[in-house]
Protein backbone atom coordinates (compact mmCIF):
# COMPACT_ATOMS: atom_id res chain seq x y z
CA UNK A 1 0.00 0.00 0.00
CA UNK A 2 1.35 3.71 -0.62
CA UNK A 3 2.51 5.87 1.67
CA UNK A 4 -0.03 9.16 1.96
CA UNK A 5 1.58 12.25 1.42
CA UNK A 6 0.77 15.27 3.75
CA UNK A 7 0.85 18.20 1.67
CA UNK A 8 2.01 21.20 2.71
CA UNK A 9 1.52 25.20 1.55
CA UNK A 10 3.76 26.56 -1.40
CA UNK A 11 6.73 28.05 0.47
CA UNK A 12 10.58 28.89 -0.40
CA UNK A 13 12.97 27.39 1.31
CA UNK A 14 12.83 30.32 3.88
CA UNK A 15 9.45 29.24 4.87
CA UNK A 16 7.60 31.94 3.50
CA UNK A 17 4.35 31.58 1.88
CA UNK A 18 4.19 32.35 -1.76
CA UNK A 19 1.54 35.24 -2.56
CA UNK A 20 1.98 35.50 -6.18
CA UNK A 21 -1.01 35.01 -6.78
CA UNK A 22 -2.46 37.61 -4.68
CA UNK A 23 -0.48 40.08 -6.40
CA UNK A 24 -3.18 40.96 -8.97
CA UNK A 25 -5.82 41.75 -6.43
CA UNK A 26 -3.53 43.51 -4.01
CA UNK A 27 -2.70 45.85 -6.99
CA UNK A 28 -6.32 46.33 -8.08
CA UNK A 29 -7.05 47.41 -3.80
CA UNK A 30 -4.62 49.80 -3.88
CA UNK A 31 -5.39 51.25 -7.16
CA UNK A 32 -9.24 51.65 -5.83
CA UNK A 33 -7.45 53.32 -2.16
CA UNK A 34 -5.26 55.78 -4.68
CA UNK A 35 -8.39 56.50 -6.91
CA UNK A 36 -11.08 57.43 -3.69
CA UNK A 37 -7.56 59.33 -2.10
CA UNK A 38 -7.64 61.50 -5.52
CA UNK A 39 -11.29 61.93 -5.66
CA UNK A 40 -11.63 63.26 -2.94
CA UNK A 41 -8.56 65.41 -2.95
CA UNK A 42 -9.93 66.92 -6.09
CA UNK A 43 -13.53 67.32 -4.73
CA UNK A 44 -13.63 71.07 -4.47
CA UNK A 45 -10.91 72.44 -7.44
CA UNK A 46 -13.24 73.02 -10.10
CA UNK A 47 -14.39 75.72 -7.68
CA UNK A 48 -11.17 76.82 -6.72
CA UNK A 49 -10.22 77.30 -9.79
CA UNK A 50 -13.24 79.64 -10.84
CA UNK A 51 -12.79 81.35 -7.73
CA UNK A 52 -9.03 82.27 -8.75
CA UNK A 53 -9.57 83.12 -11.85
CA UNK A 54 -12.52 85.51 -10.97
CA UNK A 55 -15.01 83.69 -12.90
CA UNK A 56 -17.37 83.30 -9.99
CA UNK A 57 -20.80 85.79 -10.17
CA UNK A 58 -20.95 88.74 -7.36
CA UNK A 59 -23.52 88.33 -4.99
CA UNK A 60 -27.29 89.87 -6.57
CA UNK A 61 -28.94 92.11 -4.29
CA UNK A 62 -32.21 94.12 -5.15
CA UNK A 63 -31.39 97.88 -6.58
CA UNK A 64 -33.02 100.30 -4.92
CA UNK A 65 -36.09 101.35 -6.55
CA UNK A 66 -36.15 104.36 -6.44
CA UNK A 67 -32.88 104.69 -7.96
CA UNK A 68 -34.42 104.06 -11.37
CA UNK A 69 -37.58 105.52 -12.07
CA UNK A 70 -38.08 103.70 -14.98
CA UNK A 71 -37.72 100.04 -13.39
CA UNK A 72 -34.88 97.98 -13.10
CA UNK A 73 -34.75 94.88 -16.02
CA UNK A 74 -32.84 91.53 -15.02
CA UNK A 75 -30.21 90.71 -17.01
CA UNK A 76 -27.47 88.04 -17.60
CA UNK A 77 -23.76 89.21 -18.39
CA UNK A 78 -21.67 87.38 -20.91
CA UNK A 79 -20.02 84.77 -17.93
CA UNK A 80 -23.95 83.78 -17.41
CA UNK A 81 -24.02 85.67 -13.70
CA UNK A 82 -27.35 87.66 -13.36
CA UNK A 83 -27.67 91.07 -12.65
CA UNK A 84 -29.97 94.45 -12.98
CA UNK A 85 -30.30 97.21 -14.84
CA UNK A 86 -32.09 100.31 -15.33
CA UNK A 87 -34.47 100.52 -18.72
CA UNK A 88 -34.60 103.87 -20.25
CA UNK A 89 -37.28 105.46 -20.73
CA UNK A 90 -38.02 105.05 -25.03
Amino acid sequence: MAKKQTRKPASDSRGILDLSGWNFIIFLTLAFMLLVFVLSALKGVSQDVRTKAGLTCPTVLLPDPNACPTGWKLTTDANQCVGFICETAK
